[in-house]
């Protein structure tokens, strides 16, 4: 017993031994160098550059594809009135009327489908403020006028139609693409508007496509 009671008081008197304390994990600050930081800025400032072309060709192609649906509408009304008048429609047909009017039947003047969104006018046509117009129609004249489309041409008298473009992206301000007698490249008054300097175009069989290099042959209507 003795020997219990002076472990006890050497116990009691000893000198506490010092515990070291450990900061938590959850307490500990950690923060970005500066070099981390321009790091990080890099890298962002990279993928912006890689992100931004990408995102305007998106776009682009995303413009392109409602043209071609433009066309592509204005191509099938006019099959309805080739259908009933035997004929394709006249370019001009009275001071204030054109080949749209006469199409009318199909489709409304007002509709979006004559707007091209990346026509860069987007304003009334002056002759016709209900319309705002996009797309012009060939007026090419290389043999006569019974194969321009300026006067009209007859539906059997266009011998590829699926070939022959019929209407195409056009100057702002216009309603017509084309005309006279003389090719050369770009065409005239074709608006080269879309990614790639490329144009829509609606063909005499009511199909549409985009293109971007064309021949005579893809214009006369008596070839």
């Amino acid at each position: 017993m003795a020997h219990t009671a002076h472990n006890l008081e050497a116990l009691r008197f000893a000198p506490a031994r010092s515990v070291r304390m450990q900061p938590h994990r959850a307490d500990r600050r950690e923060g970005f160098t500066l070099i981390e930081l321009l790091v990080v800025i890099a890298i962002l400032a990279l993928l912006v550059s890689i992100l931004l072309p990408a995102l305007a060709q998106a776009k682009s192609l995303a413009r392109r594809a409602t043209c071609l649906s433009n066309v592509r509408g204005i191509g099938v009304a006019t099959q309805f009135y080739v259908n009933r008048a035997n004929s394709f429609p006249m370019a001009w047909v009275s001071g204030t009327g054109r080949w749209m009017d006469l199409i009318k039947p199909y489709v409304e003047k007002k509709s979006d489908v004559y707007r091209c969104p990346s026509d860069p006018n987007q304003v009334p046509c002056t002759w016709d403020p209900e319309i705002v117009l996009s797309y012009g129609i060939n007026t090419f004249r290389f043999a006569d006028t019974a194969h321009c489309f300026w006067y009209g041409v007859k539906a059997d008298a266009v011998r590829r139609p699926g070939e022959t473009i019929l209407f195409a992206d056009c100057t702002p301000g216009k309603y017509y693409c084309g005309g006279g007698s003389v090719f050369a490249q770009p065409v005239v008054d074709v608006d080269y508007r879309h990614l790639n300097k490329t144009f829509s175009a609606a063909f005499c069989d009511g199909h549409a496509d985009t293109r971007k290099e064309t021949r005579q042959s893809d214009w006369d209507a008596s070839q």
